[in-house]
């Protein structure tokens, strides 16, 4: 569909107008509801992660493996906030930041990747009450944007060392639809949530990618052909019972996202490969009336598409600790 971002924006206008009779609505109220689970490869969430990773042919490594940070910083800029009865939405701005060096590297610790995201969505919430769906809730994001950069030293290293290296400019718009199912953050129980969601871009022809003259070389290489990736999220939080207490609760969140891995030397439609991306450890809640979780302690692991703009032409397999600080 041609103009599909501009029918996501109507629908999302639509819905806002229904909502808002005889609403209560504030302006730039955070929401508590349709916040990413820990394993969404690329969110809003503030998370450090620590571990060994494949190293990528380009970088010309003696070693199989390298310790590689990753930082994720974001926030869910709020605009506007509605509520009537059981059912509340928010309108906000997704804005996020996704940067991976090598930080035990002896001589620049270079960075080798920085992904930059920013978007508009539409998030509701609707109370239920099942004796198994306690709640539902859903988001509509019409327009995101999504810019990658490799990194300054890594460029230079390979543009001297490396005859066929290139520079792929990976920049594109997208649309993305989710639904979840026992919305984690809005139940203080033992909880297994599910959420499934889709991701497309705004303009298919023009692919995930462009590429540049002066940064391919002499090499001969060509656009991306699919424009559409999905993904399944399963999160199970434990907040009474074995292995848990009043400050700790354990938490297992996994993603399996169906992604392009991309291919620029040949002219054919790229492969699609499953990618699983799994923590398990405990969020700590401070031992206070109307306390929130503060900070998450895990184990990561990752196995699928190289995640990280340019290097999504290969695959990685990431074993980490990672640290989340929740606003």
């Amino acid at each position: 569909m041609k103009h599909r971002h501009f029918y996501f924006t109507l629908a999302i206008l639509f819905i806002a107008n229904l909502t808002l009779a005889q609403n209560k609505t504030t302006a730039f109220t955070s929401r508590n509801f349709y916040k990413p689970f820990i394993s969404e490869i690329s969110s809003t969430l503030n998370n450090l992660s620590l571990g060994k990773t494949d190293v990528h042919s380009f970088m010309d490594h003696a070693c199989e493996y390298i310790v590689i940070n990753e930082v994720h910083l974001g926030m869910d800029i709020p605009l506007v906030y509605g509520e009537r009865n059981d059912f509340r939405w928010a309108v906000s701005a997704p804005v996020s930041i996704h940067m991976v060096w090598n930080p035990f590297e002896e001589t620049t610790s270079p960075i080798i990747n920085n992904d930059y995201r920013f978007g508009l969505s539409f998030t509701a919430y609707k109370t239920l009450n099942h004796h198994f769906i306690k709640n539902l809730s859903f988001k509509i994001t019409p327009f995101a944007h999504e810019s990658c950069h490799l990194g300054d030293e890594i460029t230079i290293y390979a543009l001297q060392n490396n005859p066929d290296f290139y520079r792929i400019n990976v920049s594109y718009e997208y649309y993305e639809l989710g639904l979840t199912l026992n919305d984690p953050e809005l139940l203080d129980e033992n909880t297994l949530s599910c959420r499934v969601g889709f991701m497309g871009l705004i303009h298919p022809k023009e692919g995930y990618y462009s590429l540049s003259e002066n940064e391919i070389g002499n090499n001969t290489l060509y656009l991306s052909h699919r424009w559409a990736e999905y993904y399944l999220q399963l999160n199970y939080k434990q907040t009474q019972g074995f292995a848990s207490n009043d400050k700790w609760h354990p938490n297992l969140s996994v993603e399996f996202r169906n992604r392009i891995q991309y291919n620029y030397q040949e002219d054919v439609k790229e492969e699609r490969k499953w990618c699983i991306n799994a923590y398990i450890g405990y969020d700590y809640t401070p031992a206070k009336d109307g306390a929130t979780k503060t900070i998450g302690h895990y184990l990561r692991v990752y196995n699928g598409v190289n995640p990280h703009g340019q290097l999504r032409e290969g695959t990685s397999r990431f074993l980490a600790y990672s640290a989340l600080i929740y606003f």
